[in-house]
């Protein structure tokens, strides 16, 4: 009688500037069996709740929530056994600097913590589609209320910091410029399906 266990499904890490439609696509790849979105926003929606974007405590509760706390939340999800075989899809907005770098990574240990294949996709888009995508924002939709809609804030971003990549074999960098979030998921499935194989 064989009594191994199967390898748990992948953590699949989504990640790319504001306005990128990341959590869109992530929603569609969540068609996976048992998958899990997780947003970036869900740390920090806790504190866009008590201070306002642009006010001074704003920044740095929002770096302790999303720096330190989602290591907490990701060794939760690495270890518990009630979700062992969920697909996990988190969906962020990771720039290369030295935060961005490690913030990115603590999904790749979460993933080694439990064994998971872990992939890596980067999303991007023109700059001029990427404003203009941002600035529309998305009323209703998870994270909503912390998600960056000034196209100065951005285009600054853009032309100061790379978004971050593990590169490695499993990064796949897609251009969503002309892609609908479904025709992304599908190169995603795709991707997850030689990278996890």
């Amino acid at each position: 009688m064989n009594s191994s266990k199967a390898a748990p499904p992948p953590f699949i890490y989504i990640n790319g500037y504001p306005g990128s439609r990341e959590t869109h696509c992530g929603e569609r790849v969540m068609l996976l069996p048992k998958a899990k979105v997780v947003s970036n926003h869900f740390l920090i929606n806790a504190a866009a709740a008590v201070f306002d974007r642009d006010a001074e405590g704003y920044q740095p509760l929002r770096q302790v929530l999303v720096h330190a706390q989602h290591r907490k939340v990701l060794k939760f999800i690495a270890t518990a056994q009630s979700t062992h075989d969920t697909t996990w899809i988190f969906t962020d907005q990771q720039s290369s600097n030295v935060l961005g770098s490690s913030s990115a990574r603590d999904y790749q240990n979460a993933a080694a913590l439990c064994g998971s294949p872990f992939s890596s996709i980067i999303l991007n888009r023109s700059l001029e589609e990427n404003l203009q995508m941002a600035a529309k924002g998305d009323r209703g939709r998870i994270g909503s209320n912390t998600k960056l809609t000034d196209p100065s804030i951005l285009r600054h971003s853009r032309e100061n910091e790379d978004i971050f990549h593990f590169r490695i074999e499993y990064d796949l960098t897609l251009d969503v410029t002309s892609l609908s979030p479904s025709e992304a998921a599908g190169k995603v499935y795709e991707h997850i399906g030689t990278s996890c194989s």
